[in-house]
């Protein structure tokens, strides 16, 4: 699991159960919600730099492999 979405998951209140699928479960929703939040900086904002924000936004929670 990506380590910052574990950070916030255990800041939820959510604790690691050795329930794997549990865990992946958790996170693909919020893999889910990332990519959510950086399509609606790519496609309500025209601006130069919405794709670079919505790009670093999906690197920061570990959605492009090699970068995260």
């Amino acid at each position: 699991m990506n380590e910052r979405i574990m950070e916030l998951a255990e800041q939820a209140g959510l604790e690691y159960n050795y329930d794997p699928m549990l865990w992946m479960k958790q996170e693909k929703f919020a893999e889910l919600i990332v990519k959510e939040c950086a399509n609606f900086v790519r496609e309500e904002y025209d601006h130069e730099h919405a794709e670079g924000i919505a790009w670093h936004m999906e690197i920061k929670f570990g959605l492009h492999g090699d970068y995260a």
